[in-house]
């Protein structure tokens, strides 16, 4: 009696929203063994086992497991111009550093700001001691810098735009491009103010796009066009999201991927609780959608 009042409450369509609660309780723990969570929680983990699938991904050029590794930091980083530091178990793109060019012992970072050897020997700590992670020490990835593909770096050149895919039961249900932008320090991340595009699923065409909670159509920096245009390798996107899932024992997942101007599609990493912000910039109930595809599925 209880549950047909409460929906009697409840707005028609209401329910084909997705908040975080129905999230966990209906996919997130229904589709993925929580003894297979680490897979997803461990880039570094996720990245060997991707390989081995041979799904593409980002090199690893070193690794900072411990604080006598953060000591050799000289020495690990000697020859590197440019690279990509993010913390093993981070999420939200917290404590990820891109380095886009250097001046001996100073870095300048995708956001602009110079950093000193020291200031950078800092970070990696803070990411070894775990500031960037749950209850834990970490280990900091040092990664080749993905260089933008034209398509992207006409939008913002100076950040690395990503795909995010929603993957339901190996099937793609639901697609965005996060952009970065002056406001987000050169990350894509929608949160500190990074540009959202809804991308159609069967053309790549991007239909409409987000930022700071209005619509708009045109990158806020530079005044390039968004709206209309078609994201290049599409299939093959769509196509690398899906095998990503295939290669892992979860069956609903975010799949975040870049285009790399010399590698092609790349998968960045995995989440198993990806974030609900792309309902607003795409405009269509996640909840809806997934059912949808896991009946097709089915």
């Amino acid at each position: 009696m209880m549950k047909r009042l409460f929906d009697w409450m409840v707005p028609p369509g209401a329910g084909d929203v997705l908040g975080m609660n129905r999230r966990n309780v209906e996919f997130v723990l229904t589709r993925n063994p929580r003894r297979h969570f680490a897979i997803a929680n461990d880039k570094l983990l996720a990245k060997k086992i991707l390989r081995e699938a041979g799904v593409a991904v980002a090199d690893t050029l070193t690794t900072f497991e411990s604080f006598f590794d953060v000591g050799q930091i000289e020495t690990r980083l000697e020859g590197l111009e440019e690279f990509a530091i993010k913390p093993a178990h981070g999420s939200g793109g917290r404590g990820i550093l891109v380095i886009t060019e250097r001046e001996g012992g100073r870095f300048k970072t995708a956001g602009g700001r110079w950093l000193e050897a020291e200031a950078l020997r800092r970070h990696i700590a803070d990411i070894v001691y775990g500031v960037y992670s749950l209850d834990r020490g970490d280990v900091a990835i040092v990664e080749p810098r993905l260089v933008p593909h034209p398509f992207f770096a006409a939008l913002f050149k100076d950040g690395l735009s990503d795909i995010r895919v929603i993957v339901i039961d190996d099937v793609a249900a639901l697609c965005m491009v996060r952009v970065p932008t002056k406001a987000s320090d050169g990350k894509a991340n929608l949160h500190q103010g990074g540009l959202g595009l809804a991308v159609d699923l069967e053309t790549g065409q991007i239909e409409r796009a987000r930022w700071k909670g209005a619509l708009i159509t045109h990158h806020p920096d530079n005044g390039a066009p968004v709206v209309g245009l078609t994201v290049p390798c599409w299939g093959e996107i769509v196509s690398l999201a899906e095998r990503a899932s295939k290669a892992v024992p979860l069956d609903y997942l975010g799949v975040d991927l870049v285009i790399d101007a010399r590698l092609g599609p790349l998968v960045l990493e995995i989440n198993i609780r990806p974030g609900l912000e792309i309902q607003n910039v795409t405009g269509v109930p996640l909840r809806r959608r997934l059912v949808e595809k896991a009946r097709e599925r089915s």
